[in-house]
C-alpha cells in the first residue's frame, strides 16, 4: 500500500509513504511529490493494490488521484478531501472510495463516546508496535474453500472481518466460505 501525505490522519498506516515532509528517503518513506509521476512509479505504484491520498490539499489530492488511475488502472484508490463539493470530483477522477477528513474524526469522537470498549482496541491497533490491522484480497487458491480449511490464520493473521461487496462480514466462523473477490480483515503481529 502506498500513502500519499504523512500527516496526523495516516502516519499510523503500515505503508510506502510518500511526502515532502521528510529529511531523507529510508525503508518505506519517499521523499518527493506525489503529483510527481516518476515518484509514485519509485514508489511501485504501478505492482501495488491500493494507494490512499491524503495530502491536506484537495486540488492536489485529486491531481494524484488521477495520476494513480493513469499510471495503474486496476489500483484501488482512496481518498481523502477537506471540502464535501470536492467529493464528485475524487470519485470523477477515479477514486473508489473518498472520505471527508471531518467524517473521519467525527467517527472516531462517536465511537469513544458510544462504545469505550471499541475505542481501546482501536487505540491499541493503531498505536501498537507489535500488533497491526491489515486488509488483502482473497488469494485466488482459497476461492470455495471454508475459512478453517485453510491456512490464512496461520500464514496471514487471525481475520476479523471479511468485506464482501458492499458487506461487511464481522468476525467470520471458521464455516465461512471464502468468495471470489473478498477483502480479508485481519490482525498481525
Amino acid at each position: 500500500m502506498i500513502v500519499c501525505g504523512y500527516n496526523e490522519i495516516t502516519k499510523n498506516l503500515n505503508a510506502k509513504f510518500i511526502d515532502t515532509s521528510f529529511e531523507d528517503s529510508r525503508e518505506n518513506y519517499i521523499w518527493g511529490n506525489p503529483e510527481d509521476p516518476e515518484i509514485l512509479k519509485k514508489a511501485g505504484i504501478e505492482k501495488e493494490d491500493i494507494i490512499i491520498i491524503a495530502t491536506g490539499d484537495d486540488t492536489k489530492n485529486i491531481y494524484i488521484t488521477l495520476l494513480a488511475r493513469n499510471l495503474n488502472p486496476l489500483i484501488n484508490i482512496g481518498v481523502v478531501l477537506k471540502k464535501q463539493e470536492n467529493v464528485e470530483k475524487a470519485y470523477k477522477a477515479g477514486a473508489n472510495n473518498v472520505l471527508l477528513e471531518s467524517e473521519i474524526i467525527g467517527r472516531e469522537i462517536l465511537n469513544a463516546l458510544l462504545n469505550p470498549k471499541a475505542a481501546e482496541l482501536i487505540n491499541m491497533v493503531m498505536f501498537s508496535e507489535s500488533l497491526n490491522l491489515y486488509a488483502i484480497q482473497l488469494p485466488a487458491r482459497y476461492i470455495g474453500r471454508r475459512l478453517r480449511d485453510t491456512d490464512i490464520r496461520k500464514r496471514i493473521g487471525m481475520v476479523i472481518a471479511i468485506k464482501r461487496g458492499d458487506k461487511i462480514i464481522k468476525n467470520p466462523s471458521p464455516s465461512t466460505i471464502l468468495h471470489k473477490g473478498d477483502v480479508l480483515i485481519f490482525f498481525k503481529n
